[in-house]
């Protein structure tokens, strides 16, 4: 049985959360909104929005960083039932109208995880762009798969089962939560299947990124993901093992 949800974890963004909701209602999908821990004002209108369209609003009463938000919202969608969670990020920067087209390829393909590739326009910050390509770099390193999608595009499904069980060994939990699932996913023997996503970046938009704070965060992140790559890597090739010798039981 195929049940999707939506996972939309939101920290201070209320404003352009407010249009975006929009979009996201119009699609018929139950919608779960994590509140990081926003601003007094920001939560109360924040939950005012989720009211209006039959969204579940859950709010942490601090800021955890969007690993937390999404672990909160991964484990409260599967304890309500259902298989698959579309995780989007608040700030309306990805296409609402490609959740259609990723959960039709999620329902037939329910043991993978199906990442977004984002297509940027004129938008997308310089600077953001170099580091996305440092990234995938490591990545590919970490993964030793040269052909790894884009490790930070906030737009994905995820098979519940298989995620829930996996971020119980998750260390990072702010700006490389993205990064740190989609490699352990990986090497816990996932599939991964990459769709291309338009991105923009709104004029007048606000990141919760911050440059300096963030970057050193990642490379953190890298630095650990390289230390433990041959258990990781280890652990696949034994998951593909133990997934074919099943096969001729």
């Amino acid at each position: 049985m195929f049940r999707p949800v939506i996972i939309i974890p939101c920290y201070n963004h209320v404003d352009a959360f407010e249009h975006f909701a929009i979009k996201i209602a119009e699609t018929g999908v139950p919608t779960i909104v994590i509140d990081d821990g926003s601003a007094k004002l920001q939560s109360e209108h924040l939950k005012r929005i989720c009211m209006a369209h039959g969204f579940k609003y859950i709010r942490e009463l601090s800021n955890g960083g969007k690993g937390r938000a999404m672990k909160v919202g991964f484990n409260a969608a599967k304890d309500m039932g259902f298989t698959h969670g579309l995780q989007i990020d608040a700030d309306g920067q990805h296409d609402a109208k490609d959740i259609k087209r990723f959960f039709e390829t999620a329902e037939k393909n329910q043991k993978c995880l199906v990442v977004g590739n984002p297509i940027y326009d004129t938008s997308a910050p310089r600077a953001r762009r170099i580091g996305r390509k440092i990234t995938d770099f490591w990545v590919a390193i970490e993964t030793l798969n040269m052909h790894m999608p884009d490790a930070m595009c906030g737009m994905r499904v995820y098979p519940l089962a298989e995620t829930c069980a996996e971020m119980k060994y998750l260390r990072f939990h702010r700006m490389g939560f993205d990064i740190e699932i989609l490699v352990k996913l990986y090497w816990h023997g996932l599939k991964i299947i990459a769709l291309p996503t338009r991105v923009i970046y709104p004029q007048n938009g606000s990141s919760n990124f911050k440059m300096l704070r963030d970057n050193i965060y990642i490379s953190l992140l890298h630095t650990y993901l390289c230390a433990i790559m041959p258990f990781g890597i280890c652990k696949r090739i034994f998951s593909h093992a133990k997934r074919n010798s099943c096969a001729f039981l």
